[in-house]
Formats: C-alpha cells, sequence, structure tokens
C-alpha cells in the first residue's frame, strides 16, 4: 500500500521548483526557451523550458518520494496522451501543470501559476496552487480544508442582491453547446478571464468572481484548483448536478463561489438537458 506523502513536503519543493526554476527566469526568456505546440485549429499553446524543467523536477521528487505512484506531468501527456488513462485505476496518481497560463508567463505577466493534485482511485485527495509572482500558496486536503499562505481561508459569503459575474470559457465547445451557453448566461455579467485556471479558481474563492463556466476538462487544468476552492466552500458540477472528479469527460462545468450561485446556473440551461 503507498502512503501520501506528507503535505509541508510538497509544498516544500514546489516552493522550491518556484524559487529556483520559474522566478530566476520570469521576464528573463530568450525567444529560444518558447515553443508554440498548438494544434490545427487550436488557439496558441506555448510551452517554455521553464515548463519542462519544473515537470522534470517535481516527476524526479515524486517519483521518490513514492514509487508506487503514477506521475501525469502535462508535458508528459503531450508526449503521450495515453498516461492519462492512468487516473481510471485506484493506484495513486500525482498530476502536474508545471505552469499554467504559460502565455502569460511568456509575456512577462504575472497572472501564471504551478499546480499539483494527489489523486487515488479517481478522487482527489491533496492539492497545491503557487502563484508565484504574486506571492499566494494554496494547499488543500481532503476533508481538512483549504489554506492560503498557512491560514485557512472561506470562500467569502455574496452580497445580497448583487448581480452574478464571472467568464465564461466557450472556446473548447462544440458550436450547439456554445449558443445554448451564452443565450442561456445572459443574467451572468461577464467578466475579462486570465488565461490562467489557476487564477480563475484562486479568484473565486477570494470572491473576485461568483462562476465560471468551462468545457475541456484536461485533469491538470481542474484537478487542483476544483479541490482547493471546494474545500473552502465553493462547488465544482456539471449541468447534471454531480460533482467534477479527474475522471469527468469534457463537459458543461459550473465552477461556483456557493452552491447557490452554481444552482441558479443550473437553472438557466433546465429547459436545454
Amino acid at each position: 500500500m503507498s502512503t501520501a506523502p506528507d503535505i509541508d513536503t510538497i509544498t516544500s519543493l514546489i516552493a522550491e521548483a518556484a524559487e529556483t526554476l520559474v522566478l530566476p527566469r520570469f521576464r528573463n526568456l530568450t525567444p529560444d526557451d518558447i515553443e508554440d505546440k498548438s494544434t490545427t485549429g487550436d488557439r496558441e499553446d506555448l510551452v517554455t523550458a521553464v515548463d519542462r524543467d519544473v515537470e522534470a523536477f517535481l516527476t524526479r521528487a515524486f517519483t521518490q518520494l513514492e514509487p508506487a505512484a503514477t506521475v501525469i506531468g502535462e508535458e508528459a501527456a503531450f508526449a503521450r496522451p495515453e498516461l492519462v488513462d492512468r487516473l481510471q485505476g485506484d493506484a495513486p496518481v500525482w498530476i502536474i501543470d508545471p505552469i499554467d497560463g504559460t502565455r502569460n508567463f511568456a509575456r512577462g505577466r504575472d497572472a501564471f501559476g504551478m499546480m499539483v493534485a494527489r489523486a487515488v482511485a479517481g478522487q482527489t485527495t491533496a492539492a497545491w496552487i503557487l502563484l508565484p509572482a504574486r506571492g499566494d500558496t494554496f494547499v488543500a486536503e481532503a476533508g481538512a480544508g483549504t489554506r492560503l499562505n498557512g491560514e485557512r481561508i472561506r470562500v467569502p459569503a455574496r452580497p445580497a442582491g448583487a448581480p452574478l459575474t464571472g467568464s465564461l470559457f466557450t472556446h473548447y465547445m462544440p458550436p450547439d453547446i456554445r449558443r445554448t451557453i451564452e443565450s442561456g448566461a445572459g443574467a451572468l455579467e461577464r467578466l475579462p478571464d486570465s488565461h490562467c485556471a489557476a487564477v480563475e479558481y484562486t479568484d473565486t474563492l477570494r470572491g473576485e468572481k461568483d462562476l465560471l463556466i468551462y468545457y475541456r476538462l484536461l485533469p491538470w487544468d481542474h484537478a487542483a484548483p476544483a479541490l482547493i476552492l471546494t474545500e473552502a466552500g465553493g462547488v465544482v458540477r456539471h449541468l447534471d448536478g454531480k460533482p467534477y472528479t479527474v475522471r469527468s469527460r469534457n463537459q458543461v462545468t459550473l465552477v461556483g463561489r456557493t452552491p447557490a450561485v452554481v444552482d441558479e446556473a443550473r437553472a438557466w440551461f433546465a429547459t436545454g438537458r
């Protein structure tokens, strides 16, 4: 039986990667450090030398700490898509997004993060988000709540009567679903998005947004932030009301500041289900 490594040990490893590999090269990349791995019809999808260095560092560390576990990094899965199938098993899996918001990182913007999750039998048991340029570290354990920079944090209550605010991520939706979501979400006061799930989810946790609507559910984009938000009182559910898991397939998914927010959003689309 595999034993989960100590939470603080993982937090320190991710912080070490941020201090030694990420921050020294933030706003110091050369053109040779940046590669476009976009596929036909995809939006710009960049990878940097820093993404690869961080993923390699954390993969080695997690393999040493928990040899029985599989490590799925975003860049490894790009090269070997079959790695994602390991999430269907019961053995522990580490999920790494070495730099979430790579376009922002490559352009010198601070809206990027590092995300790690550990899942067992399809359920996320622990999660980490570091926002290195902003100095914030979020850590969550299933059933034990979420901490920001070591202090317990909860999603703040919504002001009474305030309009729902948030962002739609419709780029990867099939056209018919996109039309349904864009027309159904007319009551949402739309805010600009950061192009970074680590920032979007943690902004929702802080109460800066009420609702995010996603479709593409790559595990490295959602496993860590979903646990961090839900352990702080937020909700991540599909239109059918089932909770998101690392095994969830692409589908409309509501990320809400509160259960009431998600219930209201589900009602917008109830006639279309």
